[in-house]
């Protein structure tokens, strides 16, 4: 992990204020920060997916096809003598992150179940209606939409306004019951704007304050949604090959001044049937019957 240091100047948070009480005091209580995470992933190229197979200890997995790639590398590992490790006892973390015998794929997902909560930027935008005198209404369903959660169950969710006093209540993506916009919400995100209440950030290029905005929601955990246990391969006669090939099926012909069908004017200047005859070198065909 790589730690980079910065150096941030409090001066524009220290009161300057003239005949101020609290003049040379490092007064902002905010600090509003713009940090961009950048990550680079090399491109291993095409890949295929294999689907999870619960281990099965009456069975022996045939490692014929890899025993023969490793002999032909030249490496040699204990399995491939029929030589297996002896038996141990898991730990619950161990249990984990170790693929166990027997164990169906839901084993290794871990359902957190666990309020999320924090400050954000406000988001009422996003739940404004088209109302001149009263943009924001309450109970007004600005938009739904149906995906399916983390236990594969299907949500109907609605973005909407629950409350439109103080603090401002909005939700998205919550399922319309008597839950919604409240305490005990368990769907989708919950958002409260408290524009009594404001911060100050002082390190944004102009001095504006910001209304508080907190945002609440259900962590999923690590599931299906968001986890993917399959095992990853790289086939041999993908190699090298980072994409699919893309094939441009759009054919340009350049006729130049020969088109298809001769133009109708160039009759005009045929006057007998012996000048079509011999028009184009014998361009049309004349059947003589």
């Amino acid at each position: 992990m790589e730690v980079i240091k910065r150096k941030i100047f409090l001066e524009e948070g220290i009161d300057r204020n003239y005949n101020s009480k609290t003049w040379g005091v490092l007064t902002a209580t905010t600090f509003y920060l713009n940090i961009q995470l950048n990550q680079t992933i090399d491109d291993i190229g095409l890949f295929t997916d294999i689907e999870f197979i619960p281990k099965n200890i009456n069975i022996s997995p045939d490692y014929t096809i890899l025993i023969d790639k490793l002999e032909e590398q030249g490496l040699t590992f204990p399995f491939m003598v029929g030589v297996t490790p002896a038996a141990f006892t898991l730990t619950d973390i161990q249990k984990i992150d170790i693929r166990v015998p027997d164990k169906p794929l839901s084993h290794y997902y871990y359902y957190g179940n666990n309020p999320l909560t924090g400050s954000t930027d406000s988001k009422i935008d996003d739940v404004r209606s088209y109302r001149k005198d009263d943009p924001y209404v309450a109970g007004l369903n600005i938009n739904e939409e149906t995906y399916i959660n983390y236990q594969a169950i299907s949500i109907d969710g609605v973005n909407r306004i629950t409350n439109a006093g103080e603090p401002k209540v909005y939700v998205f993506d919550t399922v319309d019951d008597l839950a919604i916009g409240r305490p005990n919400q368990i769907t989708g995100i919950q958002y409260k704007d408290f524009s009594a209440s404001t911060i100050n950030p002082i390190l944004l290029p102009e001095n504006i304050e910001l209304p508080t905005t907190t945002f609440r929601f259900i962590s999923e955990g690590w599931n299906m949604t968001n986890t993917s246990l399959s095992a990853v391969i790289k086939e041999e006669f993908l190699l090298g090959i980072i994409s699919r090939p893309e094939v441009e099926n759009d054919v340009f012909i350049d006729r130049g001044v020969t088109p298809v069908l001769d133009y109708h004017l160039r009759l005009s200047e045929i006057t007998n049937l012996g000048q079509l005859e011999q028009y184009g070198n014998g361009y049309y065909r004349i059947d003589r019957n």
